[in-house]
């Protein structure tokens, strides 16, 4: 870092705390890179509690939940030079009702609390994500207003037509065998570099699902299916056989096995959108994904026990409840390249 000047980091909708982790990473790559999460907004109790039991100050004290973000003043919060957020994409998902700021509760419209903390606030950065559904045309009006808030608030110089600078990204075009796109949104009071890039250097992906999985051993009994339900799976989906040489992942909503070893999206478990197919000589083998598995595709690893560098707890929660925050989560694989990309633009590693 040029001077020794602390970011300091308010993460919205925080979930795990996807950026938290991912600025714990950078600070690893980057010994002098100085931050500070100052505090975070998250309404579901579980992910709060998952947050609390992987991050603290540095008095080894919780972070600040200040809740529900709608009900935020922000003249309460502490001063912070970043915020980051993943607010809602179900108003903007093909997976969700696709409603955007008409969605029936209120998470359209969310972003505006992002914007009316940022006005008081004025972080000199912001960094949003949501699904690659946000640029589709019908939600243009949306993504006018962002921009037109950002330019009032000062997000914008003389040099820059855009207050914001976007690109979708892909999990699988940086180390992680997920085909992950998300849409990812960066603006600096002032504006941004003329030749700003938001796209980090891409990576030939040599791995494949199988590098993601469990060791032998190590999937719990009660993730595969019994006999019956393979059966079942095959007649719905009109699948010939599971039998396969090497892992793969079966795609279940559109109905196929996935030859090229790239994982489907993960999502939440009410969309059951996938299954692990393991080789068998003897039978076919069909099993979910286990929690251990769903975020180490997410760049976390969790699996206690057997040697490997853990970087996250899981504060004993349920399959159902970790599953739903990795579906929701960031990559925090490809975050930390990003953000390493953006803040060694702007000088500050």
């Amino acid at each position: 870092m040029k001077d020794k000047n602390i970011i300091r980091v308010f993460e919205g909708f925080a979930g795990y705390g996807g950026a938290s982790f991912a600025l714990r990473k950078l600070k690893a790559l980057h010994p002098e890179f100085e931050y500070e999460v100052i505090g975070y907004s998250e309404i579901d109790k579980f992910a709060s509690a998952l947050f609390d039991a992987n991050h603290f100050d540095k008095s080894g004290s919780v972070i600040k939940n200040w809740g529900d973000i709608s009900k935020i003043d922000p003249y309460d919060l502490p001063d912070f030079d970043m915020f980051t957020g993943g607010f809602p994409c179900q108003p903007f998902s093909s997976a969700g009702m696709m409603k955007g700021e008409d969605d029936p509760y209120g998470r359209g419209t969310l972003f505006q609390h992002i914007m009316r903390i940022c006005e008081v606030k004025k972080p000199k950065y912001i960094l949003l994500e949501n699904v690659k559904g946000l640029k589709a045309k019908r939600f243009d009006e949306t993504r006018k207003l962002m921009k037109k808030m950002l330019r009032d608030m000062g997000y914008v110089s003389n040099d820059t037509d855009s207050p914001i600078a976007s690109a979708i990204l892909n999990s699988k075009d940086y180390g992680i065998a997920q085909n992950r796109e998300r849409l990812w949104m960066f603006s600096m009071l002032g504006g941004l570099p003329r030749d700003f890039s938001m796209v980090p250097p891409k990576e030939d992906c040599e791995l494949h699902i199988s590098d993601f999985l469990d060791p032998e051993g190590c999937v719990p009994n009660n993730m595969y299916l019994s006999e019956l339900q393979i059966e079942h799976l095959k007649k719905k989906h009109s699948i010939k056989s599971f039998k396969v040489d090497k892992p793969l992942c079966f795609d279940v909503y559109n109905k196929k096995i996935k030859a090229d070893g790239i994982c489907i999206t993960i999502t939440q478990p009410e969309h059951n959108s996938l299954r692990i197919i393991e080789p068998n000589k003897d039978k076919e083998v069909v099993r979910k994904m286990s929690v251990t598995e769903q975020f180490r595709l997410m760049g976390l690893e969790g699996l206690q026990g057997v040697g490997r560098n853990v970087d996250i707890v899981f504060a004993g929660q349920s399959y159902t409840q970790l599953s739903k925050r990795a579906g929701n989560g960031w990559d925090v694989n490809l975050v930390t390249k990003l953000m390493e990309h953006i803040f060694s633009q702007l000088d500050i590693i």
